[in-house]
Parts: C-alpha cells; sequence; structure tokens
C-alpha cells in the first residue's frame, strides 16, 4: 500500500478511536454511579479478556509469543492498562468527564520529553509546535475551569498526570514492541493482562461478586461496561496499537489525545452539561490547530 495512503487509513482510524474513546470519560462518569473505580475497571477489562480469549479459542485471533522480547510487552502491559486505567479512573472520579479528558490530552507533551530525557530521541521543530499549541489548548481550559481550585479537582488532578506520564512511556514502548511483536499479539497481551490484573485487584480490595450483581443487575451498568469493555478495550486499542506501529510516538499521540479530548469536552458539556465558557471555545481551537500541524507534517515526512 502506498504510504501516504496508509497514513490517511491512520487518520480515519483516530477519527474512529476518537469518537468511542472521547466518550469514554462520560460513560465511566455513569458506571462509576453504581460501582467504585477498582469494580469498573474489573468489570471492563474483564468483559475485554472474556471477548479476547473467545476469539483465540475459536481460531478468530492467532498469537505466537515464541522467542520474542517478552520482557518488553509485559513493561507495556505494565504501562497499559495496568498502571494507566488506575491513575485515570480515579482521576475521573475527582473531576469532570470534560476535565479529565482534557488533562488526558497532555499525553503527547509527555511523550516528548520521555523521548527527550529516556531515549535521547528528538522531536521535528514543526511536529513540537503542534504538541506545544494543543497543550496550551490544555492549560487553557483547566487554569480558567471552574472547579480548577476544589481539593478533589487537585487531586483528580494529580491522579491524571500521573495516568498521562505512564501513558507517555505506554505510547514509546509499544512503538518499539510493534517492531517484535503484531498489532494483535500486543493487543491480546494487554487485555488478557489487564483483565487479569483488575480482577485480583478487585478481590483483593474486597468488592467480592458485587460488581458482577450489579452489572447483572443494572441495565446502566450493563451497557456501560460493556461499551468500555468492547468498544474502548476491543476496538479501540486494536486500532490505537496500529497507529502507534504505522506513526512516530509523539504524532500518534498528539493526533489521538487531542481529538478524544476535543469529543470528551464536547460531549461533557452538551449530555453532563459541565460548566464550559470562552477559555473552553479558546482551548478546544489550540487543539484542533495541534491536530492540524502535526498530522501536515506527518504526511510531509
Amino acid at each position: 500500500m502506498n504510504e501516504k495512503y496508509g497514513k490517511i487509513i491512520s487518520y480515519i482510524l483516530f477519527a474512529v478511536v476518537a469518537l468511542i474513546w472521547g466518550l469514554s470519560f462520560l460513560v465511566t462518569k455513569i458506571a462509576l454511579e453504581g460501582l467504585n473505580a477498582y469494580e469498573v475497571l474489573a468489570l471492563r477489562w474483564g468483559v475485554t479478556m472474556a471477548a479476547f480469549m473467545l476469539l483465540i479459542a475459536i481460531r478468530v485471533i492467532k498469537v505466537d509469543y515464541r522467542g520474542k522480547n517478552l520482557r518488553l510487552l509485559a513493561m507495556t502491559v505494565l504501562f497499559q492498562p495496568c498502571l494507566y486505567a488506575i491513575f485515570e479512573c480515579i482521576g475521573i472520579d475527582l473531576t469532570t468527564a470534560s476535565e479529565s479528558s482534557i488533562m488526558i490530552a497532555a499525553v503527547p507533551i509527555m511523550v516528548v520529553v520521555e523521548n527527550a530525557l529516556i531515549l535521547r530521541k528528538s522531536t521535528g521543530k514543526r511536529s513540537l509546535l503542534g504538541v506545544a499549541i494543543g497543550f496550551a489548548g490544555v492549560v487553557c481550559c483547566i487554569a480558567f475551569g471552574p472547579a480548577a481550585s476544589s481539593g478533589s479537582a487537585i487531586m483528580g488532578y494529580a491522579a491524571l498526570f500521573l495516568a498521562i506520564t505512564v501513558g507517555g512511556a505506554y505510547c514509546i514502548s509499544t512503538d518499539y514492541a510493534s517492531k517484535s511483536f503484531s498489532t494483535i499479539e500486543i493487543t491480546t497481551a494487554m487485555c488478557i493482562g489487564g483483565g487479569v490484573f483488575y480482577t485480583a485487584l478487585s478481590l483483593i480490595m474486597g468488592n467480592g461478586f458485587h460488581p458482577y450483581k450489579v452489572f447483572f443487575s443494572v441495565s446502566e451498568a450493563t451497557a456501560s461496561i460493556l461499551f468500555l469493555g468492547l468498544g474502548c478495550g476491543f476496538v479501540c486499542y486494536f486500532l490505537y496499537n496500529y497507529n502507534l506501529g504505522k506513526l512516530s510516538a509523539t504524532i500518534a499521540a498528539s493526533i489521538q489525545t487531542n481529538a478524544i479530548n476535543i469529543v470528551g469536552v464536547i460531549s461533557g458539556i452538551m449530555i453532563m452539561k459541565d460548566p464550559w465558557g470562552l477559555y473552553t471555545v479558546i482551548g478546544l481551537a489550540l487543539m484542533v490547530a495541534g491536530i492540524i500541524i502535526c498530522a501536515t507534517d506527518e504526511m510531509k515526512s
């Protein structure tokens, strides 16, 4: 396939992932009304794991990890979903849906920082400009947000900052893992690893069978968890991992997170009636500009 057309396909996939993941902040808030953060994670990743194991059992999915760098794959799984999802879910619980989606949009700047500090890799000036403009939009929305001074919001921001730190590390490790593993092998390891990790963690936290009782008896919880497990976990991680293997980690993270943020903010305002103002409009405009700059720079490379 022509490389240019391949990148166009990646951008189409970005739009699909942005729509689903952008709504995930709103859906997670709904799920958290009847479940705690660890219960939501256990159910969400349990559903994703079940879907992958079913497809492996009926041989729709084929994976082969023999003779490959499993240490690198394990590191990827540790970053995402084991650490990232915990911090993200706690952050969403302590902030509004639009605020949490805005904060997660800072992942690209973390990828740039970690690339420079850990791998000694630089990013093109135009791409850096796009990342900086997008991040300026994040700062604009958060700094002038009506809940910025509340104690719960500050704790939520702290959790989300930890999320973007490990999110940046995940982007880099997936970029390297894609040289040894196929997209489906990376995604399968992440989803099964996440299912095992969060099911065990939920049991350790003393939740017992309560989350499963809620899942099978409350329609809102059932719909929310299926959306998070099948849509956000099963579909989105496969598409996102594919894009991370095709584009640079910085570019992919910048385009994807800012696109997700736009959907998340708009859905939070329209459906959950999250507060907004001129600062929100300016912030969104800056993030759109960042996406355009990064995308056009990647198309030229």
